[in-house]
């Protein structure tokens, strides 16, 4: 017989631990981890800790190790005291040697030495906050040298939203016992069948990472290459970031593909025989943490590099906007570890620093370096990290740069497909030199998506009355002889500027007032109710005014705002523009709450500004009525292919980026974006092939699912139509067709294609078909079905022959020998008759105790008939067995004069044959069970008590002889009744 007993701990949680031992990993016990730890409150293995700080810190005091364990135990569990304990697990804190009389830095990790520290897994991880009079228990907890650095959380693979649970689970530590929260640095979900990672303090779907190795990747080897000991101090070492993201601390994890990158940079940095590179990573994947991660790897290794000179070199103001948080906190860790940090305020500072060979790291923008002095320094480890490569190139800023530093090792960045133009070709020979591939290393858009770092883009043009004619649109931008090799918005209106019938074309006030009208109707209907955002971009300043002053009409006033750069002259010569600016308080503003999700603008209307760096998850749609193309193109446009899941919505995550061209270009896909063809097929298509798949898709549902049961009522239809899916596998290929459809739907809807009521009737029987069996838990429309197909739902009583209910019948032994008699599916009568016990378990909540066991006896008849060990005849015929069992329990409870509980306690341990044989009487057990949770009111509700509980119920248990597992088993049994559906900690 199949064993379908499976469990989160045994299947998930144990195996866990099992592999990790095997890699180094010494496993304790919960108990052993509570003693080490002090406690409930405790967090520290304060021995472990003692011993290594003695141990690596020679010099220290018995009273100065104590006094740093203080320390550490005193930090805030916070975001900020989280960012204090990482840095001192690098080393990077000081302490005063009382011997040599200087401060001296702290060694807590030996990176050098990975064997030289001591490894802990532990599971069962209970926290107690005092100050919240909360209780939670972590899964697994992973420690070095004492301190938790780990926390995962297991799910049961049979889980249908597993990751997402987990989530919700570790924001809820965080809130109710930070404490739990408060040294780890990193986490993990997983159910067996994914497994995420992330960081703790910024817990996200956005910000988990599916952790892959190899296309065949078992769990034993998520678990063991993640947790290699080696590799995991490498990631506490270097991988790990704290940001400041409008005005807010924030953390992240670099991923696999940032860290390979970054590997190869300082391996090319130390390589004298090379000295270029081109990193070449998609837009949204971390490009810019890369570049500054390397950057600080190299300063930090000081004698590797001999005191190095490290050049960040950008081309926006955005390293005093997007980047600045970030460029902040990482100038007070360098800082704090002597590294010298300078901005180059002009070109003549530039020049004064490359003449007066300034060593650590020196941030300027790609301008300063024209005119540049050539060799102004001759040294070989200065090393120039150049982001959006391909623009200097453009510039022919290039050459001023190398001339400069003709012996620097020179890294070029980028985040767009190089094109193939003579400035593409110009990048891969410049920076490409030394590799075959022309590229260090490569992260394409197509390897992004498939790792869910962002998301596919779908373009549907505007109608044709809206749109600039195809004629005008060759003579007026792509035949300008100007917009060869435009790589940036600046260049870009430059070229613009000489498009006079285009811009008038564009902003005119009566299309103005035309695509307003559609841009609100169209938010309206598609973007808003999924819970997102989105950008308006005018050709320039003049109609984003014009746009804001059209919307206002159309929506209410604090749904936009525009946002475009300032210009003296606008009060007089453009009176509208100057009217509608934003001044910069209110800019940052209205740039920090576009990011969150309940509140306003939900528009921004923009011209130049935000179309790069600008970081928004909640940005679906780009309203594009600007004429563009190559790099800026498809920077633009990349604005809107972060991941975003709305919260308390399953169904609504963010599955594509939307682009509604009101200009044309996308219509001429190989003039706008003249790359190679590979690197953007499948990425930016055209939203009629979505319709397509769409219609593809629900036509064959149709006929898989749907075909006409001619000739049966409707309640015949229905049982019929459920019992074909009476085995786990053909309902998970109808869930996962129905899902699939389902997202195509909510990108597409509403659309006169969509009109047919096809796609209901699928909703009805997907609702039908989950209610008939999944009995754990209430999968209702709320919980399982999107945005607008819930409301599509809600806005119709019409079910189409296909309730949302599967029908309940009496579980008693009359209305069996009644469905008995009756014709009609033995597999649906099955299923009716469990539902009614679950519905009376659901309706008669203080005889739970008795009918709880029944009921999962019921539903272990339910799985056995779909895995074949039973036939639905003989379904029945054990169902009607324990009808009549819980009908004779049920009347044997009312004469007993026992509870409920106590006698659902006696009725569950009656047959235990160890009990029989030490002739213990399960009613006096069922009544002192009953005494001891009359003394732990709140265990229900409350984990602490609940614990105290488990503990209390083995002290009647101890004196009969019996193994400790058995022993074990029924104190859980027990303790299960009791409490019902509380009695395990959602875990």
């Amino acid at each position: 017989m199949t064993d379908l007993n499976i469990t989160e701990a045994g299947t998930v949680q144990f195996p866990m631990v099992r592999h990790a031992e095997e890699i180094g990993w010494a496993p304790l016990s919960p108990q052993e981890a509570l003693r080490k730890r002090g406690g409930e409150t405790g967090m520290l293995f304060r021995a472990e800790l003692a011993a290594k700080l003695k141990a690596f810190n020679p010099w220290m005091t018995d009273r100065a190790i104590q006094s740093v364990i203080e320390t550490l135990d005193a930090l805030p569990s916070t975001i900020e005291g989280n960012s204090k304990i990482l840095a001192w697990l690098r080393g990077e804190r000081q302490w005063y040697d009382e011997g040599e009389k200087r401060d001296r830095r702290v060694r807590l990790i030996d990176f050098d030495a990975p064997d030289a520290n001591v490894f802990h897994v532990t599971w069962e991880w209970e926290i107690k906050s005092l100050a919240r009079n909360k209780d939670n228990r972590a899964d697994v907890v992973f420690a070095v040298n004492g301190v938790p650095v780990a926390i995962v959380e297991h799910k049961n693979p049979t889980d249908h939203h597993a990751v997402d649970h987990g989530v919700t689970q570790l924001r809820r530590y965080e809130v109710e016992t930070p404490e739990l929260m408060g040294t780890a640095q990193l986490f993990n979900v997983t159910h067996l069948l994914e497994y995420w990672y992330g960081v703790t303090w910024n817990i996200s779907r956005r910000f988990m990472a599916r952790w892959k190795e190899t296309p065949e990747e078992t769990y034993r080897f998520a678990v063991q290459s993640f947790f290699e000991p080696n590799d995991f101090l490498r990631t506490l070492q270097d991988w790990i970031l704290f940001y400041v993201e409008d005005g807010e601390t924030r953390k992240s994890v670099l991923r696999q593909h940032q860290r390979r990158a970054i590997d190869r940079i300082v391996e090319r940095c130390a390589e004298p025989a090379k000295n270029r590179g081109l990193i070449w990573h998609t837009q949204g994947s971390g490009k810019t943490f890369t570049l500054l991660t390397a950057a600080r790897l190299i300063l930090e290794r000081k004698d590797k590099f001999h005191s190095p000179t490290v050049i960040v070199v950008v081309d926006r103001t955005d390293l005093a906007g997007q980047l600045q948080g970030w460029v902040d906190r990482l100038i007070g860790e360098m800082q704090q570890q002597d590294i010298v940090v300078e901005r180059a305020d002009s070109k003549a500072h530039l020049q004064e620093l490359l003449q007066n060979d300034r060593r650590g790291l020196i941030l300027s923008m790609i301008h300063k370096f024209e005119g540049i002095k050539k060799n102004a320094n001759e040294r070989d480890n200065i090393y120039v990290f150049i982001d959006e490569a391909h623009r200097s190139v453009a510039r022919n800023l290039g050459n001023s740069l190398m001339a400069a530093m003709p012996k620097a090792t020179i890294i070029g960045f980028t985040g767009t497909p190089i094109d193939e133009t003579a400035h593409g070709r110009g990048t891969f020979k410049i920076f490409g030199k030394d590799d075959e591939l022309g590229y260090l290393d490569k992260y394409t858009i197509a390897e992004s998506i498939e790792d869910e770092t962002t998301l596919p883009i779908r373009y549907t043009m505007a109608p044709s009355d809206m749109t600039v004619p195809t004629e005008q649109l060759d003579k007026n931008f792509f035949e300008l002889a100007q917009m060869e090799g435009v790589t940036d918005i600046g260049e870009l209106n430059k070229a613009l500027d000489y498009a006079v019938n285009l811009r008038t074309f564009l902003t005119a006030d009566d299309r103005i007032e035309k695509v307003a009208a559609f841009v609100a109707k169209h938010f309206c209907e598609n973007i808003k109710p999924l819970g997102y955002k989105a950008f308006l971009v005018g050709v320039n300043r003049e109609a984003c005014a014009k746009y804001k002053r059209a919307l206002d009409k159309l929506l209410p006033p604090e749904w936009t705002k525009p946002i475009y750069t300032p210009n003296a002259n606008d009060i007089i010569d453009r009176p509208l523009v100057a009217e509608l600016q934003l001044d910069e308080e209110r800019e940052a503003d209205a740039r920090m709450m576009f990011k969150k999700a309940d509140e306003n603008p939900k528009m921004l209307i923009v011209t130049d500004k935000l179309l790069t760096g600008y970081d928004a998850p909640l940005l679906y749609c780009m309203y594009l009525d600007k004429p563009m193309r190559n790099h800026v193109l498809l920077q633009a446009i990349a604005r809107v292919n972060r991941p975003y899941a709305v919260s308390g919505s399953r169904g609504s995550r963010k599955r594509i980026g939307l682009i509604v061209d009101f200009v044309g270009v996308l219509r001429e896909m190989k003039k706008a974006l003249q790359f190679d063809s590979k690197v953007v097929s499948g990425v930016i298509e055209d939203l009629d092939l979505l319709l397509r798949d769409f219609l593809a898709k629900i036509e064959k549902a149709k006929e898989d699912y749907l075909s006409d049961e001619g000739g049966l009522d409707a309640d015949e239809r229905l049982e019929k139509i459920i019992a074909r899916f009476r085995t786990p596998d053909s309902r998970k290929a109808l869930f996962e067709t129905y899902k699939e459809i389902e997202a195509l739907w909510e990108i597409l809807s509403p659309s006169p294609e969509l009109r047919d009521q096809i796609y209901k009737k699928l909703v009805n029987l997907y609702e039908a078909v989950r209610n008939a069996y999944e009995t754990k838990g209430s999968y209702t429309a709320e919980l399982a079905l999107a945005n607008k197909t819930r409301d599509m739902v809600q806005d119709s009583a019409e079910q189409e022959g296909l309730g949302y209910q599967i029908k309940a019948v009496t579980f008693d032994e009359e209305t069996i020998k009644a469905l008995q008699n009756k014709s009609g599916s033995d597999e649906a009568k099955v299923l009716d008759l469990v539902r009614g016990l679950q519905q009376e378990i659901a309706d008669k909540p203080e005889q739970s105790p008795i009918l709880l066991p029944l009921g999962e006896r019921a539903k272990r008849i339910q799985q056995e008939m779909e895995a074949g060990q039973l036939s639905a005849s003989e379904a029945i015929d054990q169902l009607s067995l324990l009808a009549q069992e819980k009908d004779a329990a049920i009347k044997e409870a009312k004469a007993s004069g026992f509870s409920w509980r106590a006698y659902g306690v006696h009725q569950a341990l009656k047959d235990e044959a160890t009990l029989k044989a030490a002739g213990v009487s399960t009613m006096n057990l069922a009544q002192e069970a009953e005494r001891l949770l009359n003394q732990f009111p709140n265990a229900a509700s409350n984990d602490g008590e609940r614990r105290e509980l488990h503990g209390k119920l083995y002290t009647p248990l101890l004196q009969i002889e019996m193994a400790a597992e058995e022993r074990a088993r029924i104190v859980d049994r027990i303790l299960t009744i009791l409490l019902g559906a509380n009695a395990d900690h959602e875990a």
